[in-house]
């Protein structure tokens, strides 16, 4: 995990700020850039889905998002 935050932390998508009740820990929040490269993402995601799903009929859609809750609430 410090791994993961110290790059992203070098690539400026995150800064860390110690706690002030307890020094030994930190808040990690994302910067201006790094909410800009998750809106981005996103966007891209949710574009990428309805390319995706466009060669489903509205029933087939309504058919695959059962069956993914289905799945989902067996894991849980």
């Amino acid at each position: 995990m410090t791994n993961r935050l110290d790059r992203l932390e070098a690539d400026g998508l995150v800064e860390r700020r110690l706690d002030p009740t307890d020094r030994r820990s930190f808040h990690v929040a994302l910067t201006a850039r790094g909410h800009r490269v998750v809106d981005a993402a996103v966007t891209d995601h949710a574009a990428n889905e309805s390319r995706l799903l466009s060669a489903l009929t509205p029933n087939e859609r309504e058919t695959l998002d059962h069956a993914l809750r289905t799945l989902l609430q067996t894991i849980e």
